[in-house]
């Protein structure tokens, strides 16, 4: 089964094209980088992805399910959004617990161990909303994770994380890989996309291409 194609995909806001014929095969488990500069559509296409903006054109199916906008991630993607998406009067512990309902696949010790492999407290009692930035991103990368997704759609995952965390999100970004799950990586920084990625693409103009062996640099 394909994980994730694009065909053809195009996408535009208040008659900007934003994206213009986006083309993307993904048919085995691999960790895939997408630069380029703000505004270049990079966050859209992965907003796109999971089923929260909708494309004007062409075709988008992730895991042999053609993708529509129902307001609602569709089960087997994780999504880490930058600002994570997260209930700011709870404690992290109540932000898994209270997200686990929904599918009922994760106990209260399966969150707390969760919890303590991404670095974080299970016995803080700090709501979210006072939690550093480093903090709230450890955290909605637990909730991307927490469900064992085929498919992680991560959206500047290394902004707010110190090194130690940097260090640590290359990791699990590999133990998802192992786990046979894909995983899109969208952000800025070529040098750290070639310690993670397969391939690593440039996002420009609406469109992806493949980033050159001879470029450097941030975009």
């Amino acid at each position: 089964m394909t994980m994730l194609e694009l065909q053809d995909v195009r996408l535009s806001i208040r008659r900007k094209r934003i994206l213009n014929g986006v083309n993307l095969t993904i048919e085995q488990p691999e960790v895939v980088g997408i630069i380029g500069q703000n505004g270049s559509g990079k966050t859209t296409l992965l907003r796109a992805a999971c089923g929260l903006a909708r494309c004007n054109g062409g075709r988008l199916t992730v895991l042999g399910t053609q993708v529509s906008t129902g307001g609602r991630i569709p089960q087997g993607i994780g999504v880490v959004f930058d600002p994570p998406a997260l209930i700011a009067d709870l404690t992290g512990l109540q932000n898994l617990i209270t997200i686990s309902k929904i599918r009922n696949e994760m106990s209260r010790a399966d969150c707390e161990r969760l919890l303590i492999k991404i670095g974080l407290d299970p016995g803080e009692k700090r709501r979210v909303s006072k939690y550093s930035q480093g903090m709230k991103k450890r955290l909605g990368i637990a909730i991307a994770v927490m469900e064992s997704p085929r498919i992680v759609f991560m959206d500047e995952p290394t902004n707010g994380l110190d090194p130690e965390g940097i260090v640590s999100l290359r990791s699990w970004i590999a133990e998802l890989k192992a786990s046979g799950a894909c995983v899109v990586v969208v952000g800025h920084y070529l040098q750290e996309m070639r310690i993670v990625c397969d391939r690593i693409f440039t996002m420009a103009d609406g469109t992806l291409q493949a980033a050159s062996e001879n470029q450097t640099g941030s975009l």
